[in-house]
């Protein structure tokens, strides 16, 4: 398809939706262009450049960028491409530096992107070169509770818009105490799977009792979670929605406990309780009480390819995703916690992840059926729950009657549209925000 085409992908009145977009090729090439070269995408965190003179290598899309912290510790987002043969001039994952050179003809940038040396700037180029036209190529940069996002797009509007109503809900994880979150990794593997369907796969908890049968199962009995049953999830009081191409699942929490997550077992259950309620007054005090109380954050995609908190689901052509497993742990939480939340993480997702191992095998599967020559004629139903979502009297969004819906998917697939067929930011509408942000905590933290 060429870049006039417009897309319609999915029937929003059947959930109907055309298997080609995971795997053609024309397809993919666009996604590059339309919605990796103008979303913001999350690129890094603070912690992972925490000095002057730091960086941290990552990628948009397919673009490898250099996440620095130049001399007065600013960030920037450079693209690692030599203005003048177009080498790469960081070869590393991280380090310390106050310029990069390209190792083709030596050509010395600032980590701020200026060029500030050329060999032979009187002898080759007789004077001529424009060096102040010649820096790396920069991205936008803003963050979000020290998650750092970029984007090429000039016309694109804030972080905070586009992030909308979503951030009333992220907030409950990424922006709970004064001392912020530091982030460990990445663990980084190649999955043959298209990069959507890990997105897609974010809200859906449908699978759950079926895919993880056997590795819940020995949660429950080795680390005393309780058993998971289809009726379990259907009778769920959680909630489903959909924000500004962002898909969320959320627990109601009247009971004031904390959510189980990886690590939490019959063992370091106390460690965890006794934090939470340690820490409520300073979380009541940032996100008010409502929040604090009753809204944990489950299972969530931040769009395009944000996958289950700080982690990323990177292209790598229409087949192929890189997938990058980060682990968040607040900074002010003790050892002991610390450390059960990383071994609990990696022992779940990542590479090794029990669970990461499930979905990765049906993903494969998913995948493969849009590259058969008669399958990939045949339309996905993503039609559970139509009809059957709107505006909450509590909650910001587009919220599903029920936990078990695949709303958010097909709100995914369309915002995947109005992304694609867009000429500019000027054409891809923003939902304003509504919610009520109580409490002290802002967008930077």
């Amino acid at each position: 398809m060429d870049a006039t085409q417009k897309y319609s992908v999915i029937d929003p009145a059947t959930g109907k939706i055309d298997r080609r977009i995971f795997s053609d090729q024309a397809i993919y090439d666009h996604e590059m262009e339309r919605i990796f070269g103008r979303a913001w995408l999350m690129i890094g965190h603070e912690s992972l450049v925490p000095e002057v003179n730091d960086f941290f290598h990552t990628y948009m899309g397919e673009d490898p960028v250099i996440l620095t912290r130049d001399r007065q510790g600013e960030l920037h987002a450079l693209l690692n491409m030599c203005r003048h043969r177009g080498n790469r001039v960081v070869r590393c994952d991280d380090g310390n530096a106050t310029r990069f050179m390209c190792t083709y003809h030596g050509w010395s940038y600032g980590n701020d992107g200026k060029l500030e040396h050329v060999p032979g700037t009187s002898e080759a180029y007789y004077d001529a070169l424009d060096k102040p036209s010649l820096g790396l190529v920069q991205a936008r940069v803003e963050t979000y509770a020290g998650i750092v996002f970029a984007t090429w797009a000039e016309d694109a509007p804030s972080l905070e818009a586009f992030l909308g109503d979503a951030r009333w809900y992220l907030d409950t994880v990424f922006n709970r105490r004064d001392g912020g979150m530091q982030a460990l990794g990445p663990m980084k593997w190649l999955e043959p799977v298209n990069w959507k369907t890990m997105v897609d796969n974010c809200s859906d908890n449908y699978h759950v009792p079926t895919t993880h049968l056997s590795s819940a199962r020995v949660q429950t009995r080795y680390l005393g979670r309780p058993p998971l049953s289809h009726k379990d999830q259907f009778e769920s009081p959680n909630k489903h929605v959909f924000v500004n191409g962002h898909s969320i699942t959320f627990r109601e929490a009247p009971d004031n406990t904390p959510r189980y997550v990886h690590g939490i077992s019959k063992d370091t259950f106390p460690l965890f309780l006794a934090y939470h309620e340690a820490t409520l007054p300073e979380v009541e005090r940032r996100l008010g009480a409502f929040r604090a109380r009753h809204v944990q954050l489950g299972n969530h995609s931040i769009f395009p390819n944000g996958v289950l908190g700080f982690r990323l689901a990177l292209p790598r052509g229409p087949l192929q995703t890189e997938f990058w497993h980060f682990v968040l742990l607040e900074k002010g939480a003790p050892e002991a916690l610390k450390r059960a939340i990383r071994i609990g993480s990696q022992a779940n997702n990542g590479a090794a992840g029990l669970f990461e191992q499930d979905d990765v095998d049906n993903w494969r599967q998913v995948t493969a059926a849009s590259k058969s020559r008669l399958g990939r004629r045949i339309s996905q139903d993503l039609s559970m729950g139509l009809g059957h979502a709107g505006p909450h009297p509590e909650y910001p969004g587009v919220v599903s009657e029920r936990y078990i819906s695949e709303n958010n998917q097909r709100l995914f697939y369309q915002r995947w549209e109005e992304f694609m067929n867009a000429e500019s930011w000027a054409e891809i509408p923003i939902a304003p925000i509504t919610a009520r942000f109580e409490g002290t905590a802002t967008i930077r933290g």
